[in-house]
């Protein structure tokens, strides 16, 4: 092949050209230099250089090339920086959402600067030492009630401010976080499909590229990802890179969130509450993937979808979800991180010990009876008779009230009856004492209708008279006459005095706890315990002594509250689980010794341990991430000083070709022209 005379033309206007564009992409770099996600872009050139061989050479070493050829216009990145930050903003991303939670409970639990849970138990003790000083004072133990209301009102507000954080936390989740997931996937998506068309055109997309980076790197703060790069041909010579973006778990499996023929379809996250067996929920959530595949657009895939909640590794969404579903030492199996859970449950366990120490002390140990002032015999009605008249024998129940209880005894005359439904021999127990009395007298009736009258055995019948408030027997028959009735004369059916005993239901305690579940469940919780309503309406009072034998001035009990308040006790966490068998188990996990007051006070010590301690490892993540964008921005970012000398560069590069076309046209004039004249 001949090499033409003009083809160093051809060499300074491909050189011309070569630096007219390189100078044009460092006015692009300048023009973006404050463009955030804006990357470095240069001029990918390389020697032209045809194939073949010349028909006239010299020699072959001295063949030259034809010049320079622009091969594309490319971005300046180091992959192995953009895997180095994405993976490191993912730390950044997990550390961050648990940092937000902690400064959320940080304001929950923080009394440095005001009276809360620990003055109201200090005021707790101080009302109960005036109490035990005079013991039995209506208006100290009233105090002592308020001061425990004031501590209950800590409670639950501290218990609604959980819940608040708790509900904020999910919220977010569901209405910020997962959807601006879902929007990221969906824009990378559609980018790919917007890259590949541009680059069909001859577009290289360079800024549609760095859109989509930053969306990746944005993408890669709340879920750890992995970018590899898949190159198909778009024509002859010409092939398109698309990214494929995976999820990969903490368990080893990898879910694509990118897919399709060059990277169109992408993957889509949701988020669950879990509920309770009973419907009701936890306050945990679940979080599902449905990955991206190679499915035509309208294809039903949540067949796929899957549970990743256990296999997050890092990512702002993987520290939203350890703040709500960890409680740390207080799971079981115990988690990495002291979580919402952890505080809820150990102030429940605070509440739980507080109510059950208390209310245990204040027990009343003394059975009481259901119908008071029952008499203890009666008395026959005196008389002479005149031939009409009848024998009486009656007991007044006049000043008796109230009414009987189940199990409940009456002996009448050594005989017992025991009160209950009516059946197993027992009394049936009326709506009222009358009806009740009735229902004895029926059996009565049975078991005792013979009295002896002056000694000799007389039927007769027994009835409550409600108007007279008398418990009566009557003879079936009147008197002889001249038959003198003395209030002695009738007797029982064996000869002796009738008499009556009445006790209670061994059972029967009277419930003196000072503290109620307000759902009526039996686990006191910080947002479901109250005073109870005995105490409030000043029917029960705090026992003072459980020694029956004690004056009134009497406080060892009140003495046991005080001591209880700075006893040391095992703080326990109680929950269920299922045991091999499948049968509901409870199970307990200790974790504080010490009283009331150091147990919230360790509580508080916690959360701020737990937050100053994520703060470092959250700085720490920071400053490797900045150290990492720097480094990035080393290679990819614009520099004014490197555009500069790019500048100075091009512009004698152009400056010199077109000095070499000068030189060249200058060279032919002299062989075109002056060549061959010498003579004429």
């Amino acid at each position: 092949m001949t090499r033409s005379t003009f083809s160093g033309f051809t060499i300074a206007q491909l050189a011309m050209t070569a630096s007219q564009r390189a100078l044009d992409v460092t006015g692009q770099n300048i023009a973006n230099i404050n463009t955030t996600g804006y990357t470095r872009q240069q001029v990918d050139l390389v020697s032209l250089n045809l194939n073949g061989s010349e028909a006239i050479s010299t020699h072959p070493s001295t063949k030259i090339g034809y010049g320079v050829e622009i091969t594309g216009i490319s971005q300046i990145r180091d992959p192995f920086l953009d895997v180095q930050y994405r993976n490191q903003i993912a730390k950044v991303g997990t550390a961050d959402a648990r940092q937000g939670t902690l400064d959320q409970l940080a304001n929950v639990f923080d009394e440095t600067d005001r009276d809360a849970i620990k003055t109201a138990l200090s005021n707790i003790s101080s009302n109960l030492d005036k109490l035990s000083a005079t013991a039995n004072d209506s208006s100290l133990d009233i105090n002592v009630r308020s001061s425990f209301q004031t501590l209950l009102n800590y409670f639950h507000q501290k218990a609604d401010d959980l819940k608040n954080v708790r509900e904020e936390t999910i919220s977010g989740l569901e209405k910020t976080d997962i959807p601006t997931v879902n929007s990221l996937l969906s824009d990378i998506g559609e980018l790919n499909d917007a890259i590949w068309k541009s680059q069909v055109q001859g577009n290289p997309a360079l800024e549609l590229k760095d859109q989509r980076n930053n969306k990746l790197d944005e993408l890669a703060s709340y879920l750890p990802i992995s970018v590899t790069y898949k190159e198909i041909a778009i024509s002859t010579g010409t092939k398109y890179e698309y990214p494929v973006v995976k999820f990969t778990g903490s368990d080893g499996m990898t879910y694509n969130l990118t897919a399709g023929e060059h990277g169109e379809n992408f993957a889509s996250l949701s988020v669950e509450r879990n509920k309770k067996a009973d419907g009701s929920e936890d306050g945990t959530v679940s979080i599902s993937l449905i990955p991206a595949g190679d499915f035509p657009s309208g294809t039903d895939v949540t067949s796929l979808k899957t549970d990743i909640t256990d296999y997050l590794k890092d990512g702002s969404i993987k520290g939203i979800v350890d703040s709500l579903n960890k409680s740390g030492e207080l799971d079981n199996p115990a988690t990495d991180f002291r979580g919402i859970g952890y505080y809820e449950k150990s102030l429940d366990a605070l509440v739980q010990n507080i109510a059950k120490t208390f209310n245990e002390l204040n027990t009343n140990t003394v059975p009481y009876t259901g119908a008071s002032k029952i008499p203890a015999t009666g008395s026959a009605k005196e008389l002479t008779s005149t031939g009409s008249e009848n024998a009486e024998y009656s007991i007044s129940f006049t000043n008796s009230s109230g009414n009987f209880l189940k199990n409940e005894t009456i002996k009448i005359n050594g005989q017992t009856y025991t009160f209950g439904d009516g059946t197993s021999g027992t009394i049936a127990i009326g709506a009222n004492l009358k009806d009740s009395l009735d229902n004895l007298a029926t059996q009565l009736n049975t078991d005792a209708a013979t009295m002896k009258v002056n000694g000799t055995d007389t039927a007769g019948t027994w009835a409550y008279n409600a108007a007279t408030g008398k418990l009566a027997w009557t003879s079936t028959a009147p008197l002889t006459s001249g038959t003198v009735i003395s209030s002695t004369s009738i007797k029982a059916a064996d000869g002796t005095d009738l008499s009556i005993t009445y006790e209670a239901n061994p059972t029967n305690i009277k419930n003196y706890d000072l503290f109620k579940t307000s759902d009526g469940s039996k686990t006191f919780t910080a947002s479901n315990i109250k005073i109870s309503d005995d105490w409030m309406n000043n029917s029960i009072h705090i026992i003072s002594s459980h020694d029956e034998n004690a004056g009134s001035t009497a406080n060892d009990n009140i003495l046991k509250m005080l001591k209880s308040l700075t006893d040391e006790r095992d703080f326990k966490y109680e929950y269920t689980y299922l045991d091999n068998a499948g049968v509901s188990q409870t199970g307990y996990i200790t974790f504080f010794t010490g009283d009331f007051y150091q147990c919230y006070s360790n509580l508080e010590n916690t959360q701020g341990i737990d937050s100053s301690s994520n703060t470092a490892i959250l700085n720490n993540h920071v400053s490797v991430l900045k150290q990492t964008a720097d480094s990035k921005d080393a290679v990819s970012g614009v520099s004014l000083d490197e555009e500069g000398i790019s500048l100075m560069q091009y512009q004698k590069s152009f400056t010199a070709a077109a000095r070499l076309m000068t030189t060249l046209d200058e060279a032919l004039d002299v062989l075109i022209n002056n060549t061959g004249i010498v003579g004429r």
